[in-house]
């Protein structure tokens, strides 16, 4: 009966949606809610972000880079919660934290991500948080449902 620690990657989305970003940097804490007061959408924020950021960061250097490196970022962070095997090992850390901090669930993430995606996890900490946010106000299964039907649309175009 004292066991707390999680039993399902949804309890991590138990903390208020916007609370994900206070595991950032300060400054980039102010930058994000900055270009959300702007832009008024997460989606946005997270690849003005990655526009802002980029040049130096990621292998794709092209126009277009962001919004594919964008995408890429997506499909990791939802195989990461939709059981991907490579992930596993991940996932397991996690759920073992009892109420892991959203710093650490961000950290780990990123880490998981960061090979798989080809640059720094710190690159990737302030878009994995971005993410989380709009994932914890949607829910985590409405999101993953929603990534399903994005694809669906795009491969019947």
């Amino acid at each position: 009966k004292g066991d707390d620690r999680m039993t399902t990657i949804e309890e991590i989305f138990t903390e208020y949606p916007d609370s994900w970003l206070l595991c950032l940097p300060g400054y980039q804490q102010k930058t994000i809610n900055e270009l959300y007061c702007q832009l008024g959408d997460y989606e946005q924020v997270a690849q003005a972000w990655l526009t802002a950021s980029m040049s130096t960061n990621v292998p794709f250097g092209a126009q277009k880079g962001h919004s594919i490196f964008y995408e890429k970022v997506l499909d990791e962070i939802e195989a990461f919660f939709s059981g991907d095997e490579r992930y596993s090992e991940n996932r397991l850390a996690i759920l073992k934290e009892s109420g892991a901090a959203q710093n650490y669930i961000v950290g780990a993430i990123s880490v998981a991500l960061a090979p798989i995606l080809g640059t720094s996890s710190a690159f990737l900490s302030p878009i994995i948080a971005i993410v989380l946010v709009t994932i914890a106000k949607m829910g985590i299964n409405a999101w993953l449902a929603a990534r399903k039907e994005k694809r669906a649309l795009k491969d019947n175009q």
